[in-house]
């Protein structure tokens, strides 16, 4: 039997208890320093999968400081993304909905290796109950609980403290950049990895748990969006144009044939035409009527923006990626102007542009003979002459190469061993492995490569002059860092790009005998241009005009 005493101490003791798990969950924090606590907890409790990734390609003995700056980054972004979710009425909801994604999602990529991209998440959406519950396991209940159920529970419960408002957005506007200024630290310190990185381990970045998950919910969606914005019908273009009909009897009736080289990364300060201390270009600068372009830019920083864009009725300000398969392009309008027009592609696709013309993959040995490690650019050249002379009588003909060229980074598989000037080379994709010189080598080795095959591109188009208007020029798309700055490959946004990733080459190969005005080539040289110039430098030449572009300048004007 109790005591009064007793239970006096027993009642004393149960509220004490109460009051300080009530001191836990009654204690006030910044929200600020919640966002900071969860980030931190996210990367080191959902991310066992994305750290085995980057382990397994960069052991810890020898990358430490690598490791430890993408440890760094992955939490500046986990830090960034709740930011920008975060706000005080909701912050409890999403900072919930984050942990219990994490615990979900991580569980199967630790257990599974399942990535949560946009194909996974609609395969999710699909798959039945039955297939469902044939996934879970005990495991699967015991991880979610610990590192799900428990933290959102602890979440729910903590006070988020209140602050007034313009503190508030002061304190947001300093964490923002607080947590982009650590991004931009560790990128900066091991640039040269994280290109190669970036470049050749996409797929790791796919593990970053719940950042993933996060951005393929939204691609969806926005996918899903664009889909109900895309036009039923092709955009139409230069529907006014017409044909400037030959004067009959003079060399101006010849039919027009142009070969047109899309470059893949060449700069153009490394080309030995413009003035580089090598000579990366020995063939062309041994050849007459040759004309080197010293200042053009390029309408992107990628193969992939660019090259939609080089073909556009639109110029680099009013260029629009997401629009650009939508709306016909230059190569439509020639070939509805009975321009032969045939693409011969050795790279990934024409992305696109010759989506409505001939278009011949030779990036296979079943098509290309000049295959070794991989497929050459010169086998693009196979054929040539049954391609032309198919054709009775002679018609206006555009042959586009899209080469391999020098697309890194394994600049060093870009061409056939005795082209290897310049050593030593950088003999990996890893450009942080080599030093600057190596990596530059084997980058202008590939440069002497493409010399060779435009000289053979010049050398296959004499042989028309008598019977066509021949010209051939060449374009890179883009330009590429070799390590500037610490700076590799390309790809940064367009207005704090280098410009190394802008600056490129054009050439054109264009003899006394194709009714093209001498004089407004060479003046043009030395004058700014772009790859705006191509569209109505294309419907010049073949006699084709358009009010689209009748004020738009040319590299050259034809004689019609």
């Amino acid at each position: 039997m109790s005591t009064p005493q007793a239970l006096s101490t027993e009642i004393t003791k149960a509220p004490t208890k109460k009051s300080y798990l009530n001191s836990i969950f009654n204690h006030e924090i910044n929200l600020n320093y919640l966002i900071i606590i969860v980030a931190l907890y996210l990367v080191t409790t959902a991310n066992f999968g994305f750290f085995a990734q980057v382990l397994s390609i960069y052991p810890l003995g020898n990358n430490v400081g690598f490791i430890v700056s993408i440890t760094g980054l992955l939490f500046g972004l986990m830090w960034l993304l709740i930011q920008l979710f975060c706000y005080r009425p909701i912050a409890k909801p999403v900072l919930i909905a984050m942990v219990m994604i994490a615990a979900v999602c991580g569980y199967f990529t630790d257990a599974y290796g399942t990535i949560f991209d946009t194909n996974m998440l609609i395969n999710s959406i699909q798959t039945d109950q039955r297939e469902a519950m044939g996934l879970m396991s005990l495991s699967f209940f015991i991880r979610v609980f610990l590192l799900g159920v428990i933290p959102a529970v602890i979440i729910a419960k903590i006070r988020i403290k209140r602050v007034p408002i313009r503190r508030a957005l002061w304190q947001k506007a300093l964490t923002l950049t607080s947590s982009i200024a650590l991004i931009a630290v560790c990128l900066l310190s091991f640039g040269d990895q994280y290109a190669t990185f970036f470049r050749q381990h996409k797929i790791v970045r796919s593990y970053a748990n719940p950042i993933t998950p996060i951005y393929s919910v939204i691609k969806l969606g926005t996918d899903y969006v664009e889909k109900l914005r895309r036009p039923d019908t092709l955009t139409l273009h230069a529907t006014d144009a017409k044909r400037i009909t030959p004067t009959a009897g003079t060399n101006a009736a010849k039919p027009k044939l142009m070969v047109f080289v899309v470059g893949e990364t060449v700069r153009a300060d490394h080309i030995g035409l413009n003035g580089y201390e090598r000579d990366t270009m020995p063939l062309l600068t041994s050849q007459p009527d040759v004309y080197s372009f010293k200042n053009a830019t390029s309408c992107g920083t990628s193969t992939a923006y660019s090259v939609p864009c080089m073909f556009s009725y639109a110029n680099r300000e009013n260029y629009d990626y997401n629009t650009a398969d939508y709306n016909e392009n230059v190569l439509d309008t020639l070939n509805k102007q009975g321009v032969k027009v045939v693409w011969r592609d050795n790279n990934s696709s024409s992305k696109g542009v010759a989506d409505r013309v001939t278009f011949e993959d030779y990036k296979t040995a079943d098509v290309n003979p000049n295959c070794d490690e991989e497929c050459r650019d010169i086998g693009m050249l196979d054929g040539f002459d049954t391609l032309i002379k198919s054709d009775a009588p002679a018609k206006d003909t555009l042959i586009l190469l899209h080469q391999m060229g020098n697309h890194g980074p394994a600049y060093y598989k870009r061409y056939p061993k005795e082209f290897e000037e310049y050593k030593p080379v950088c003999m990996t994709n890893e450009l942080s492995k080599c030093d600057d010189q190596s990596v530059i080598n084997a980058y202008d080795n590939a440069i002497r490569y493409t010399d060779y095959f435009l000289n053979n591109v010049i050398n296959t188009l004499k042989k028309y002059e008598q019977d066509y208007d021949v010209i051939m020029v060449y374009i890179s798309d883009h330009g590429e860092s070799l390590g500037e700055n610490n700076i590799y490959l390309h790809g940064m946004p367009y207005a704090i790009a280098p410009d190394a990733q802008k600056q490129v080459p054009v050439i054109i190969w264009s003899p006394n005998s194709n009714n093209i005005d001498k004089s407004s080539l060479v003046s043009m040289i030395d004058q700014p241009v772009s790859h705006d110039f191509i569209t109505p430098t294309l419907l010049n030449f073949f006699g084709i005009t358009t009010d689209e572009v009748a004020a738009a300048p040319t590299f050259f004007k034809s004689t019609h």
